[in-house]
């Protein structure tokens, strides 16, 4: 799902649910920042195979660190402020992840566990099932966050 929103939905959700031990920015932005490198491969014109070495889990580590180093420099983007470099590290990770799971199910090119191509998820669901998940599960997750936000302002 290169430069879609729909990896927002299952960062959103599964962030939600991990809220009290990782860093919920850290959590959506690693969601998404995985298509930097499909992004690279549309304005190179090299679309016959825009997936490489970042949509793997092993990828999926540096871009951990990306989101870490992201996230340090623009410190007054995060939510919630105070959260500390393990629990960006740790939500990024699993954002870059739950985008590596997202893209196996799709795309033939995506290596989950690179440098095997064994994509054991190719396939296991429809694209439409796939984009029809995202979309539920950013639903579910923008709920959790709206109690999330009501509970906070009911409290103070």
């Amino acid at each position: 799902m290169p430069l879609t929103p729909f990896h927002l939905g299952p960062g959103l959700f599964f962030g939600m649910l991990s809220f009290r031990f990782i860093d919920l920015t850290a959590f959506l932005l690693g969601s998404v920042v995985l298509d930097i490198e499909p992004f690279f491969a549309l304005i190179t014109g090299n679309i016959r195979q825009p997936h490489h070495f970042f949509t793997c889990f092993l990828g999926g580590i540096l871009g951990a660190f990306i989101v870490l180093l992201i996230l340090n420099i623009f410190k007054g983007i995060r939510f919630p402020r105070h959260s500390s470099n393990l629990s960006i590290f740790f939500g990024g990770l699993m954002g870059c992840w739950v985008h590596v799971i997202f893209d196996s199910f799709m795309h033939y090119d995506v290596s989950p566990f690179w440098p095997s191509h064994f994509n054991p998820f190719l396939n296991l669901i429809s694209i439409s099932q796939n984009y029809f998940l995202c979309i539920i599960l950013g639903i579910i997750g923008l709920g959790l966050l709206m109690i999330k936000i009501i509970k906070h302002y009911v409290r103070h």
